[in-house]
C-alpha cells in the first residue's frame, strides 16, 4: 500500500483542515492547488505535498501516468494555492522530466524524506550518497514536476 493509497480518501478532510485555522498542524509540507481545467473549464482542487524553491512552490507527481491534474500545466497555467493559510494566485508549468532542475527538486525532497524513494518508484534512498544513475532513470520513468510562480 502507497501513502497515495493511504491519503486519497481523506483528501476531503484533509483540504478542510488546510483551509481551517488549524491549517498548521499540516499547511508546513501540505497545500491545495485549486485550477480550471484547460478542455472542460470544471474547477478542480487537490491537496499535495510540495517544497519552497525562493519565490516559487515545487509539487512532485507520484506515480505520474496515473494522474491527471498535472497535464494541465504543460504550457504555463493559472492555479490557486492554498499555502500556509493563505490563498496565492500562482502560474504553474511542468518542470521537464530529466533536466537538471527536475533532479535538483528530487534529491531536495528525497533529502528532507529519503522515505519517498519507495513512493517515487520502489528504491532505498540514502541521503548520504545521493542519487544514482538507476535512481534517476526511476525518477524519469514515475515522477512529474510542476513549478507555480507566485504572482500579483
Amino acid at each position: 500500500m502507497t501513502l497515495d493509497d493511504l491519503l486519497s480518501p481523506l483528501n476531503g478532510i484533509i483540504m478542510a483542515l488546510l483551509r481551517s485555522r488549524l491549517h498548521f498542524v499540516a499547511s508546513k509540507n501540505l497545500m491545495i492547488v485549486g485550477w480550471s481545467g484547460r478542455k472542460t473549464g470544471r474547477t478542480f482542487s487537490i491537496p499535495v505535498g510540495y517544497q519552497l524553491d525562493g519565490d516559487a512552490v515545487i509539487v512532485l507527481i507520484s506515480k505520474r501516468d496515473d494522474k491527471r491534474w498535472w497535464k494541465n500545466f504543460q504550457s504555463p497555467w493559472p492555479a490557486d494555492l492554498q499555502i500556509r493559510g493563505k490563498l496565492r494566485s500562482t502560474m504553474g508549468e511542468v518542470v521537464p522530466v530529466g533536466t537538471p532542475e527536475f533532479f535538483e527538486h528530487c534529491e531536495r525532497t528525497l533529502q528532507r524524506f529519503p522515505s519517498m524513494g519507495s513512493q517515487f518508484g520502489g528504491f532505498r534512498y540514502d541521503p548520504a550518497s545521493g542519487l544514482d544513475d538507476e535512481q534517476r532513470k526511476v525518477l524519469c520513468e514515475h515522477v512529474g514536476a510542476v513549478r507555480f510562480e507566485f504572482v500579483g
